[in-house]
């Protein structure tokens, strides 16, 4: 096979946010490279190396457009915005990714894709390479923000069933462990969380901010986002949070992940 398509593939997935360990692992079962390739084709996608310095403050200080709601809680950032996405727009997405689910995985050490009784919900991975009208809403979410598009991780869709849940956790990797290094050798740590509720629930299904007391009910077309960390770069224990079960009918959000540093 041209090394060009194995590249991208490489690229592709790296641009995503998925950790090197998995990309790599998936390049060298799945192509059968040796150790020697995979670093030619590293070499060939050119990625950006780790920047010195990180301007965390930069990610902070950010001014959303007119409407968004800010939840006045000191020293945490974190926001509402009604009606981001349209009827329309939730259902296409929910459309698409009833054709791609898989059972929701947690994080772990080697990122192999454990899955476990703490999070049973099932997850949709929408790709902007895979289509232009996921590249529409993608570009949608980084213009809200005002960050540069290659900072992002995949959207993804989590879909709850009725008494599916994901308990308590935080969106960031904690420093010094195991997981950290695996899942920000590429890209650093996780800044912003920006989720959307693509139906109304009538009953649960809420998104629980344990330490802050707030609950925040799912409505179509409601974009709840936040910061997962302090202006210094410090993680904020403040965001762990957990996707309550909905009791009655289904619930599908998206999710995108925010990074610190782009690759591209």
């Amino acid at each position: 096979m041209d090394p060009s398509q194995i590249a991208y593939d490489l690229m592709r997935g790296a641009a995503s946010g998925t950790s090197k360990t998995q990309v790599l692992t998936h390049i060298k079962k799945h192509y059968k490279q040796t150790d020697e390739q995979i670093e030619q084709l590293l070499q060939l996608c050119s990625f950006k190396s780790k920047p010195e310095h990180i301007d965390y403050a930069a990610f902070a200080n950010k001014d959303f457009p007119k409407g968004t709601k800010k939840f006045p809680f000191p020293f945490t950032q974190i926001y509402q915005f009604d009606n981001f996405l349209t009827k329309e727009e939730c259902q296409e997405l929910m459309k698409i990714s009833d054709g791609k689910l898989r059972p929701s995985t947690v994080a772990n050490p080697k990122d192999t894709a454990v899955i476990s009784n703490y999070r049973t919900s099932k997850t949709a991975d929408l790709h902007y390479f895979d289509s232009p009208y996921l590249t529409y809403i993608d570009n949608k979410i980084a213009e809200f923000l005002g960050i540069y598009h290659f900072l992002g991780e995949t959207i993804q869709t989590q879909k709850y069933a009725p008494g599916q849940y994901y308990k308590q956790h935080c969106d960031y990797y904690f420093p010094l462990t195991k997981e950290f290094k695996t899942y920000t050798e590429w890209m650093g740590q996780r800044t912003w969380t920006f989720m959307v509720y693509l139906n109304d629930v009538e009953e649960g299904g809420e998104t629980y901010f344990k330490h802050l007391k707030l609950r925040i009910k799912p409505e179509q077309g409601k974009a709840v986002f936040w910061n997962n960390l302090y202006r210094n770069g410090v993680p904020n224990p403040k965001t762990m949070h957990e996707a309550l079960p909905p009791k009655s009918g289904d619930k599908y959000v998206i999710t995108k992940w925010w990074r610190s540093w782009s690759l591209i």
